[in-house]
Order: structure tokens, then sequence, then C-alpha cells
């Protein structure tokens, strides 16, 4: 018989295997704090209600994800990789109403 303690993490019954190592862990794990992450997942799902502000240049996103890609800004942390996260959704969202537009 096995000891109910000897279960793994990753294999929490209590997660589901939505949120265990067993197929895919999601962008933001119940089990980890990462406030920066939670934001981009919020961003990322309701990113067709947000619009790039019309000063915000599209080309500087691009620009900046490239730059953070390239390791031009040191290692990545979690606030970055969330923001360039947003920066995409944004970006993504940009050119699919640019799509339609046409």
């Amino acid at each position: 018989m096995t000891d109910p303690d000897d279960t793994p993490e990753d294999d929490d019954p209590e997660l589901g295997p939505e949120l265990t190592g067993g197929e895919g862990v999601p962008d933001s794990d119940p089990r980890h704090l990462d406030p920066a992450g939670d934001v981009a997942d919020l961003v990322e799902a309701n990113v067709s209600d947000v619009e790039l502000d019309e000063d915000t240049d599209a080309e500087d996103l691009r620009a900046f994800i490239d730059a953070v890609e390239s390791g031009e800004h040191g290692p990545v942390d979690p606030g970055l990789e969330a923001t360039v996260r947003i920066a995409r959704a944004l970006l993504e969202n940009a050119e699919g109403e640019n799509d339609t537009d046409e």
C-alpha cells in the first residue's frame, strides 16, 4: 500500500491534470505566487477588450520584445516576462484588428 504523503507534488490529485506537470503546467500555477504572471494571464484572456493607445507604436513594442529575447535587458525576471507576454498579446490583437479593417 502506498502512503499518501509519498505523492509527488506534481501529481497532486486536488489540482487535477490541468494544473499539474502531467498534461502541461498553465501560465499561472496556483501553488506559486506570481502577480505579474497573473496580470499577464488577465490581459491575454481579455485582450480583445484592450487596444493600443494612439501614441503607442507597434514597431516600438516589437523592438522591445526582440531586445528582451536577444538578452539586451539582461536576465529575464517574472515581471519582464509578463510584460513581454502582455506586449505580444497587444500586438497580436492589434494585428488582428488591422487584418479585419482591410
